[in-house]
């Protein structure tokens, strides 16, 4: 997590942001014929309370984390249907959890990548995930997985246990 800070800190913040484009929601920013590709906005500020910006301890300070979740790059990649992210916990009591932005999406205008000399300032959409830990799930380890749903891409795969999922443990104490 702590790798993620610095570069949250950085290229997605609002004010580099805000030279990139506005995209347009919900459709693919296909530039295979443009030289310069365009960057389309994703401000640090669309993750609220797991932005960093109200609070510089992701919500650990208060033992409701934010975990940061992104795709890796995959050039050319357009995913179909309307991809968005879900965590689960693995254990026997649920955990309530809020997604940033609210609807976990991973909006189609980020797609398709062309890789770091042509899309140089590209920036990953980002969804934050946010622990709303109870009182009994303090000094448990929690094992929560997310999974890329709403899509043709792959998250079943047995054998690549990490193909459109990760999966972490977090233990917060009082």
């Amino acid at each position: 997590f702590n790798p993620q800070v610095g570069s949250l800190r950085q290229r997605y913040n609002d004010s580099i942001q805000e030279r990139n484009d506005l995209c347009m929601v919900g459709e693919y920013t296909e530039q295979d014929n443009e030289p310069i590709k365009k960057v389309c906005q994703f401000k640090r500020s669309m993750l609220r309370q797991c932005s960093g910006l109200r609070d510089s301890s992701f919500g650990f300070a208060e033992g409701k984390p934010c975990i940061i979740i992104k795709m890796n790059r995959v050039i050319g990649l357009k995913p179909q249907g309307d991809p968005y992210i879900n965590c689960t916990a693995k254990g026997d009591s649920p955990l309530r959890m809020q997604y940033y932005p609210s609807e976990a999406r991973l909006d189609k205008m980020f797609f398709p990548y062309y890789g770091n000399k042509a899309h140089a300032d590209y920036v990953q959409p980002l969804v934050a995930v946010q622990l709303l830990l109870s009182r009994e799930d303090l000094n448990v380890e929690q094992t929560v997985e997310c999974k890329l749903e709403g899509t043709n891409l792959r998250n079943d795969d047995d054998r690549d246990k990490f193909m459109g999922r990760v999966v972490f443990r977090v233990k917060v104490s009082e």
